[in-house]
């Protein structure tokens, strides 16, 4: 039996800088390093449905002529509903071409109705409501005053009071309806802001001028008070209301 050691055999070799890849075998698998490589950690995605948003609307649209009304409280054939009331103010229709050439006289009372559709849609919409014409107008009866009264889809809203002069008189406020406006508080106060129930809604504005009773002598004959170039206007604000 032989005792001999078995052959070790080195082989010394000059070593070398080698680039590129490098080859790893471990547990009969391989892989691949490649020189200046990066690693893609975890990541996930997933999808979400998207949606629309959509402006709202403010508009104002005349419904009807204006109608013009004798309301004098002593006269008989006064028993017609002034449009867009709610049959408590009767009075005796005027056509336009009456209105121009009647004659009123002290004691008498004359209404003229304006109706128009009033748009709101919006959560956070209060609308002014105003008149535009009064200040340009020309008043030279001693003895007239001016007021108006407003109904919201036939129901009086705001009683009657005097009619402001000033360039562009307010007549009230009001809000967009809160159906369809999900959890959106109610921007309406009730007294100086009222709600809408429906997105649009007839709206009518009477104004009435009143010829004293107490005027005597020949105060104001044939004089003239000019009510022309009258506009209802709608204007969104942000400074009145409930939420505001």
């Amino acid at each position: 039996m032989s005792t001999e050691n078995p052959q070790i055999i080195v082989v010394t070799e000059e070593k070398k800088k080698r680039r590129g890849a490098l080859l790893l075998v471990a547990g009969g698998a391989a892989a691949l390093l490649a020189g200046g490589s990066t690693f893609a950690l975890w990541t996930a995605t997933d999808g979400f449905s998207g949606g629309q948003i959509t402006a709202g609307d403010l508009d104002v649209v005349q419904t009807a002529d204006t109608t013009f009304w004798d309301v004098s409280a002593d006269r008989d054939d006064a028993t017609a509903t002034v449009t867009g009331t709610d049959g408590s103010q009767l009075g005796h229709a005027l056509s336009p071409a009456d209105a121009s050439t009647w004659r009123i006289v002290p004691g008498d009372k004359v209404a003229a109705s304006f109706s128009a559709d009033v748009t709101l849609e919006g959560d956070n919409l209060v609308g002014r409501l105003a008149l535009e014409g009064p200040a340009l107008n020309e008043y030279d009866i001693s003895g007239m005053t001016y007021t108006y009264e407003v109904y919201q889809d036939g129901t009086l809203v705001q009683s009657e009071i005097a009619l402001p002069t000033t360039a562009d008189a307010t007549l009230l406020y009001l809000s967009a309806p809160q159906t369809g406006q999900d959890a959106g508080l109610e921007d309406a106060n009730g007294t100086t802001v009222l709600s809408m129930a429906a997105t649009t809604e007839d709206l009518t504005v009477i104004v009435y001028g009143t010829f004293s009773s107490t005027v005597t002598d020949r105060t104001d004959v044939t004089l003239t008070d000019t009510l022309a170039g009258l506009n209802l206007r709608l204007e969104q604000v942000r400074d009145t209301g409930a939420q505001f």
